[in-house]
């Protein structure tokens, strides 16, 4: 087991790509004419954000990333279902609750007692405008090109797509993989439809309380507006499925996934808020 752990922080050490802080308009710029991109006002209004310096990982966990975490903590492995297993491969984004990707992150801070913890939403959208430049996606150039920096597009009705591998497209200006892909990844902060109203100038963290955690990324839906890098949503940490006892429709009760398992597209990656040391 200690092999394995020592493996997986030499992995997480050469993941982290540094990024430099500084300030940015955050949140919906809107187009040439001023009409927002995003409908929903909650990614309004734009505000100046300054940052500190930070570290972020590459690539979302992976479930074999995971599986170390949970194996070493002695905690049940994730998404063993099975009808979860064809979705379950060692190089794909781990899908987790939000509880899962905090214990994962935190469990990282104490063996190196360096500062991880999941992102703040300010970090995770500057990291994914690569230094908070005016970019759209987080692809290599900005734009969406589906089959070369972005999945293929699939039509409800139809059978979702794998998730794609960790690594499988393009990394974004920063090195940062996966930003805008289909996924969304869980953020440290309470979700908060009015924050971007009161949100404090220097490095946010977030209303103190709420109900749901905030997911960005992409935050649903197949269209390519939904991958945009100010999108966000809110999503109950602990996510829960509707289950039918002995088959039957009309018997429906809902209950969260169990352990940290949570829905395939609930991924996440960490960051490191220090200065990066030998560990």
């Amino acid at each position: 087991m200690e092999a394995r752990v020592n493996n997986l922080l030499t992995k997480v050490k050469a993941s982290l790509r540094p990024l430099k802080g500084g300030t940015f308009e955050m949140g919906d710029w809107g187009n040439e004419k001023g009409t927002p991109y995003d409908f929903d006002a909650h990614s309004r209004p734009v505000h100046e954000v300054t940052l500190d310096d930070f570290s972020m990982m590459a690539y979302k966990v992976t479930y074999e990333d995971f599986d170390v975490f949970t194996d070493a903590t002695r905690n049940e492995r994730i998404n063993m279902d099975p009808e979860d297993m064809e979705d379950r491969a060692p190089k794909r984004p781990a899908g987790v609750s939000w509880h899962g990707a905090k214990a994962y992150c935190r469990w990282l801070a104490n063996i190196t007692k360096l500062p991880f913890d999941l992102p703040t939403e300010a970090q995770w959208e500057y990291a994914a405008r690569s230094g908070g430049k005016k970019v759209l996606f987080a692809t290599d150039n900005g734009k969406i090109e589906r089959g070369r920096n972005f999945p293929e597009k699939w039509k409800h009705g139809e059978r979702k797509p794998r998730i794609p591998e960790v690594g499988s497209y393009p990394p974004n200006p920063a090195g940062l993989y996966g930003m805008s892909e289909d996924t969304g990844e869980w953020i440290n902060d309470w979700f908060s439809a009015d924050y971007y109203k009161i949100s404090l100038k220097n490095n946010p963290t977030g209303p103190s309380d709420g109900t749901k955690k905030l997911m960005r990324g992409s935050v649903g839906g197949t269209s390519e507006i939904s991958a945009m890098v100010f999108m966000r949503t809110g999503r109950l940490p602990q996510p829960m499925q509707t289950t039918y006892p002995n088959g039957i429709r009309g018997g429906e009760v809902t209950v969260p996934f169990p352990g940290y398992s949570g829905y395939q597209s609930s991924n996440f990656r960490c960051i490191n808020s220090g200065i990066i040391r030998k560990f």
